[in-house]
């Protein structure tokens, strides 16, 4: 099967499409055995030929919404997505018990995505990339390792140590110049020299540095609301720091 089209690329802010079904998969059927712990939590899978639905992964959460069938109405509640091996699985439940009845690539559907859901992961993902772009603007010996871009527990980890000096107060003012800078947080594609020749997708903030990643992101800073700093650990032992965050709404006046 060709890799699924992945439209969310295009547009953040695009949340309603139409598509084809591909496939219909009970859950007790999962295409490869590596499926199976994901397939038994939910009812149904459905692959579609492209999709608004952001996959679980990259340290961003999935898109939840709907799937809904254009001639009968039927409903498909989608509460996970997951990629494996370029096919895009949208999993979930029939909202009536009753799956679409159709032949592989002839139902037309109408995805949904969930906009609540969308936009706060895209602002915590791109509240992310703002750390990410202050701390390398900076000249410190850092270097980021991993990104986890859930509301409950959100966090960008770095090897090297930030220095002492910088409090968790001087960092925060940064922080809050950028995102009330109104920056705009550019998304691109481009060929950046990788051996296997394909191009890569990029974000960009303002004028920082870029940095390669397949999420969705808000259009500018001001989006964001305010990216706050809760914690800034120095592991010394293991060269490591560790910035956790939070999402939260702008203040009146701000």
């Amino acid at each position: 099967m060709a890799p699924t089209a992945l439209s969310y690329f295009e547009d953040t802010y695009k949340l309603v499409d139409q598509a084809k079904v591909l496939q219909v998969i009970d859950s007790s059927s999962p295409p490869d055995p590596a499926l199976a712990p994901l397939f038994s939590k939910h009812s149904a899978a459905l692959v579609l030929d492209h999709t608004l639905f952001y996959p679980q992964g990259g340290g961003q959460p999935t898109d939840i919404g709907t799937i809904v069938s254009s001639p009968s109405g039927t409903v498909f509640n989608v509460r996970h997505v997951g990629s494996h091996k370029g096919t895009v699985y949208h999993l979930g439940s029939f909202a009536d018990q009753q799956p679409f009845d159709s032949s592989a690539g002839t139902l037309k559907v109408q995805m949904n995505v969930d906009e609540p859901t969308r936009l706060a992961n895209a602002r915590c993902h791109s509240g992310g990339h703002v750390i990410f772009s202050v701390v390398k603007s900076s000249g410190w010996p850092m270097v980021e390792k991993k990104g986890h871009h859930f509301a409950d527990g959100a966090y960008v980890e770095f090897e090297g140590v930030m220095p002492e000096e910088v409090s968790k107060e001087v960092f925060q003012k940064t922080i809050d110049d950028v995102v009330s800078a109104d920056m705009p947080v550019s998304v691109y594609t481009e060929n950046d020299g990788q051996d296997d020749g394909n191009p890569r997708r990029f974000v960009q903030v303002g004028g920082f540095e870029k940095n390669a990643c397949g999420g969705t992101h808000v259009r500018s800073t001001r989006e964001l609301g305010r990216v706050v700093i809760k914690k800034i650990a120095r592991r010394k032992g293991q060269n490591v720091t560790k910035i956790s965050y939070a999402i939260e709404p702008r203040e009146a006046g701000e």
